[in-house]
């Protein structure tokens, strides 16, 4: 949505979907072409400068983190909700300094990653319980929601 308003008042002249076709009424309305030696001449006439404006929708913090969520912006939407924390910490520890549930938590979000989704093999692989691997992989979900997009399950 675009609003022309005016550049001193403040005034709403018009709005539309879209930049052009306010550009379009502000010629139609504001342009007059007269004859002048031999030639036609176009006269702009505005009450005052105006300005193009794009015009946001106020969005709640959940619902454009969504949207980040269906346009594939993982990246952007971990920025938001960690903020400026250590990451391995934040992530594979849960607040802990723990390099042993660090180092387990990224070696199961690796196999994750590389397309296994048995839990079984997962657990077999990084050598610990199956029900330790369905809680990794939740508490990774929480931050990682393109794991959440895979589905995996038990």
């Amino acid at each position: 949505m675009f609003k022309l308003i005016g550049n001193v008042s403040k005034k709403v002249y018009h709005e539309a979907e879209n930049a052009s076709d306010l550009n379009k009424w502000r010629l139609d309305n504001f342009t007059r072409g007269y004859q002048a030696e031999g030639h036609m001449v176009s006269k702009y006439d505005a009450p005052e400068a105006m300005v193009i404006v794009k015009v946001k929708t106020n969005k709640s913090k959940k619902e454009y983190l969504n949207d980040l969520l269906d346009e594939g912006k993982f990246e952007e939407y971990r920025r938001i909700t960690m903020g400026n924390s250590d990451r391995d910490i934040e992530v594979y520890g849960s607040g802990k300094d723990a390099p042993k549930l660090i180092n387990r938590r990224k070696k199961i979000e690796k196999l994750f990653r590389q397309g296994v989704t048995d839990t079984a093999e997962i657990a077999s692989e990084v050598r610990v319980s199956r029900s330790t691997v369905n809680y990794d992989l939740r508490e990774l979900r929480k931050t990682y929601p393109e794991l959440r997009q895979k589905g995996s399950r038990s």
